[in-house]
């Protein structure tokens, strides 16, 4: 059960790294930094331990909706890490430091949105990939 376990928590934590790359690399810029991605990497792996460690996930009918769920779970962390790192480490104003969109102003709630609902579901495609492929055992 916990090879299972840690196999999909890698699986998610690939998975939503990668995708997040992507999008950074084609809809952003400036692109986000090596620390940005190894911080995301790690809180994806520990969220989705989790998430496939928790008895009430293995036992429901409705896991997409459990799984999107924790998307946002995951990526409000991310967003509060990144508030605090801008905050705290970097000592710039509060929201200034992410990339922009190309397309969408920063001024307006969709950029917060999008942000927010992006980085849930690159996490909800890597959890929803990882329970179809790596079979739980026990």
């Amino acid at each position: 059960m916990f090879d299972s376990i840690f196999k999909r928590a890698l699986l998610v934590a690939i998975v939503t790294d990668a995708v997040d790359f992507l999008f950074h690399f084609f809809f952003t810029n400036p692109m986000e930094s090596l620390t940005y991605f190894v911080i995301k990497f790690l809180l994806a792996f520990t969220v989705a331990t989790g998430l496939f460690s928790w008895r009430s996930y293995s036992q429901r009918s409705k896991k997409i909706l459990i799984i999107f769920i924790t998307g946002l779970i995951f990526s409000t962390l991310m967003s509060a890490y990144y508030r605090a790192w801008e905050l705290g480490e970097a000592r710039v104003p509060f929201g200034s430091r992410a990339p922009d969109i190309i397309g969408i102003t920063r001024y307006s709630i969709m950029f917060s949105l999008v942000w927010w609902l992006g980085h849930a579901t690159f996490f909800s495609i890597g959890a929803w990939l990882a329970w179809r492929i790596i079979k739980q055992k026990g």
